[in-house]
């Protein structure tokens, strides 16, 4: 079947007319691509090209795997012929473009919620360790192999993170490679090779493998072999043009796992160049749960009619139809808090969250994160609804919900423990 995508891309290059449409097809006739400007007003959002990407698949469950690679294609050709950036800002639809008339099955992509909250970890204790840490005059390959962890952190796309990763454990295990010369080995049985002639152990510097291995098993002495051959295949593969994707049949499931295996063995080595006396106990410093950005997307499978255009195309702009993904509650950025109450309380303030007063969403939210202690019922308050709470209070507001945390605020406390 065919199926024509509808993306938004971030583009640091526009066409030099914002109502020109630019064609341009593959050779053997991979896909059709419709590039033009998507017009802004204002500096508040990000200049956006539409790209319209027509396409054969077997079903439209499976352009969903296929699309993505068919743009990146049309992207990499656009960034060598520009010179400029370009990446999905994201995928809008896909619908079914099989010449026919009627209705059309479309997958539209909810739009995702633009910031995420961001993890509220950095207090007095985060600034006291970095003090800590910058007494220490880092040589300038560390500096260096610091700068590749941050860009592997701050990276999207796992393989490009494993690559930065890589870069940074290959600066480390070069600096502190010991000058010290190692036996040639047997490809096989891995023992010290011996010449006849010589009558010696031919010797030399640790190559560059070598070197990584023997960082990897000084910083983590549970890196054993099949987790070294792991990671080495992982690079290899990716040095040589192939994908993750491409070789997760021999990674681990997921397969960007093995991404979170090598960052972590960079955040050890980056810590074993500190001196050890630094490490009193009395720093906190830490990796992630996982390096990758796993991204949430919700997908509407619908069916309705695609008007098309008088050039024969499928008019995309799907006017007064959106989907949408909305967060359970007001940004956040502080610590939330946990208040403790008694059965009855939180049945009045899980009425109060079902009822027809104001702030009836914020008395749902705080009601539907509970977890039962005992006698006593623990809930979880975000740190905006705790501000709107305080304030309404100060003021001396009257209400069936202000009156309940009236009887509560005094048992409000601070909580880093509980939250999730």
């Amino acid at each position: 079947m065919q199926c024509a995508a509808n993306f938004e891309i971030r583009a640091e290059c526009s066409i030099v007319v914002n109502d020109r449409v630019l064609e341009w097809t593959h050779p053997k006739g991979l896909y059709r691509v419709r590039l033009k400007n998507v017009p802004r007003n204002t500096f508040d959002n990000p200049f956006l090209l539409s790209l319209q990407l027509y396409f054969e698949t077997p079903s439209l469950d499976e352009a969903k795997e296929l699309v993505n690679e068919l743009v990146a294609d049309c992207l990499n050709f656009l960034a060598f012929s520009t010179g400029g950036g370009f990446r999905v800002q994201r995928i809008r639809q896909i619908v079914d473009a099989t010449p026919k008339c009627g209705m059309r099955d479309v997958l539209m992509w909810g739009d995702t919620i633009q910031y995420e909250d961001p993890q509220p970890c950095i207090d007095d204790q985060t600034a006291k360790s970095i003090g800590r840490l910058l007494q220490f005059d880092c040589p300038p390959a560390i500096r260096r192999a610091l700068r590749w962890y941050r860009l592997a952190v701050n990276d999207t796309q796992p393989d490009d993170q494993f690559m930065a990763f890589w870069f940074a454990l290959e600066i480390i295990a070069e600096h502190q490679k010991t000058p010290q010369k190692v036996p040639d080995r047997c490809p096989h049985c891995r023992s010290p090779l011996f010449c006849e002639t010589c009558k010696t152990h031919p010797e030399h510097r640790p190559y560059a493998k070598q070197a990584i291995v023997s960082l990897l098993r000084a910083v983590d002495p549970q890196c054993d072999d099949s987790t070294i051959e792991l990671l080495d295949k992982s690079r290899n593969s990716l040095m040589h043009g192939s994908t993750l994707r491409e070789i997760e049949e021999s990674l681990p499931d997921p397969h960007e796992q093995v991404v979170d295996v090598l960052g972590r063995l960079v955040w050890r080595a980056l810590l074993h160049q500190f001196p050890r006396e630094m490490f009193d106990g009395k720093m906190v410093i830490g990796y992630p749960t996982t390096y990758v950005h796993y991204v949430a997307n919700a997908i509407a499978h619908i069916q309705t009619i695609v008007p098309q255009s008088a050039d024969g195309n499928l008019d995309m702009s799907f006017t007064g139809m959106t989907a949408k993904m909305e967060s359970d509650g007001p940004p956040q950025s502080a610590l939330p808090s946990v208040i403790h109450m008694t059965a009855d309380q939180h049945e009045r303030l899980m009425r109060l969250g079902y009822g027809a007063g104001d702030q009836k969403d914020m008395c749902r939210r705080v009601a539907n994160k509970y977890e039962k202690q005992g006698e006593s019922v623990a809930t979880l308050v975000l740190a905006t609804d705790l501000t709107v709470i305080r304030s309404a209070l100060e003021r001396g507001e009257e209400g069936d919900w202000q009156s309940l945390f009236r009887e509560l605020l005094p048992e409000f406390v601070l909580s880093r423990g509980l939250v999730q």
